[in-house]
């Protein structure tokens, strides 16, 4: 019975002493984090331990809140203030823009399509004076024969 006694007045001291150090690491911190602040900023300490209780002991806040005090404020994109005829005026040239590329590409799709039936043709042409050809001299060979 008087172990148990001994182990747990032990566990008792070895957990004070813990927190003793877990303490003495966050005065640590917090004293490093005032000469990070002080050196960035122009705050003496107790402005700089101040602020850093205010943003839970976060030294990057504190010194983005010096540098820009609306640092937390989200930018948002404010939407043109347009009229409703500008609206209505965009939109046409916007579908007329639209209309005027496809007919661009209908166009340049008509040209190519040209240019390949004008080289089939050629090629065809080409083809048809070459059997031409063997015609004739077969014709002619035949002729000498007879």
């Amino acid at each position: 019975m008087e172990n148990s006694k001994i182990d747990a007045s032990n566990n008792e001291v070895i957990r004070k002493q813990q927190e003793q150090r877990q303490q003495e690491q966050r005065e640590k911190y917090i004293l490093s984090a005032i000469e990070v602040i002080q050196r960035q900023t122009d705050y003496d300490s107790e402005t700089a331990k101040q602020k850093l209780e205010e943003w839970d002991y976060n030294y990057l806040n504190v010194i983005k809140e010096y540098m820009n005090p609306n640092f937390q404020e989200k930018k948002t994109d404010k939407p043109d203030a347009t009229t409703k005829n500008q609206m209505i005026y965009g939109e046409i040239r916007n579908f007329m823009d639209g209309v005027n590329k496809e007919q661009i590409w209908r166009k340049h799709k008509a040209e190519y399509i040209e240019k390949r039936k004008l080289a089939y043709i050629a090629h065809m042409i080409k083809l048809q004076e070459e059997e031409r050809k063997k015609v004739d001299i077969k014709t002619v060979e035949d002729d000498k024969q007879k």
